[in-house]
């Protein structure tokens, strides 16, 4: 094979392994991110339940004091009850002393409400707080993992750099300059093989002529139709088919064994005795 195509494919490997050690490294911002995404959304679960159950504390708070204010409010009209000179004062002071005893009820009511939403909450509250503790352990692995990947790529896309420039400088200049405008026209492979009389990209049916100039693999040789540079791979050529005078010869049947005569004895090993 041309040394300036053996060159190009191995330049090719390359460059593959290039791209997707770049892309990998290029993806870890990205992973990471989305990793602390998933975590924030767990913190930002736990601070809603956190603050759900502070507002909670509160209400209740409300409803208790509402209950005392009420109380006193009872406690102050049944003393000026005592006082009372007609029974419209009177009948006045029990009405007071009945809205504020059913406003005690409802503040009840509400603090019963508040006190099985709280039990709510805080089973809230623990899931979100294990969960947490769980994701955390499991997000810094993933992190650790993905620096680790990382590092691991960065020494890999050293080593191929260094391959490729090695090999790009072994390569005709203008057969590097060929590679890199196929490149970076087609986006994918420059470089692609020819098989059963056609492009291995394209699928564009190659010249007879062309076709034996590939199979040579003596010099550089480009598809008409997408311009990849082309090159010929003996061990895919499929084995042609035995011709019809082989396969006769070969199919060989073995001598028919004589029947033996009406009458006449024969042995065990199928011999006449």
């Amino acid at each position: 094979m041309h040394p300036d195509l053996s060159n190009l494919i191995a330049l090719q490997e390359a460059d593959r392994e290039i791209a997707r050690l770049t892309a990998e490294i290029q993806a870890l911002p990205r992973r990471v991110a989305a990793i602390e995404e998933k975590l924030a959304h767990t913190r930002s679960q736990l601070e809603k339940a956190k603050a759900a159950l502070a507002a909670n504390q509160k209400d209740r708070k409300h409803h208790e004091a509402e209950i005392q204010d009420q109380r006193a409010k009872i406690s102050k009209y049944r003393e000026q009850s005592l006082a009372v000179k007609t029974n419209e004062q009177y009948k006045a002071l029990l009405h007071e002393i009945e809205y504020a005893e059913s406003q005690i009820r409802a503040a009840e009511d509400k603090i019963l409400e508040d006190m099985v939403a709280a039990d709510a909450h805080e089973a809230a509250i623990k899931a979100a707080e294990a969960e947490l503790q769980e994701e955390t352990a499991e997000i810094e692995k993933e992190k650790a993992e993905a620096r680790a990947r990382t590092a691991e790529d960065e020494a890999l896309l050293g080593e191929w750099t260094a391959k490729r420039d090695a090999l790009r400088a072994r390569i005709t200049p203008d057969v590097v300059e060929r590679y890199d405008r196929v490149l970076k026209l087609r986006k994918t492979n420059a470089v692609t093989e020819a098989r059963d009389h056609q492009c291995g990209e394209c699928h564009v049916l190659l010249r007879p002529q062309t076709y034996n100039e590939v199979r040579r693999n003596d010099s550089i040789v480009t598809c008409d139709s997408c311009g990849r540079i082309l090159y010929y791979d003996p061990s895919h050529e499929p084995h042609p088919e035995p011709s019809r005078s082989r396969k006769r010869a070969a199919a060989v049947l073995e001598p028919e064994e004589e029947e033996p005569e009406p009458g006449e004895p024969v042995a065990e090993s199928g011999t006449p005795a």
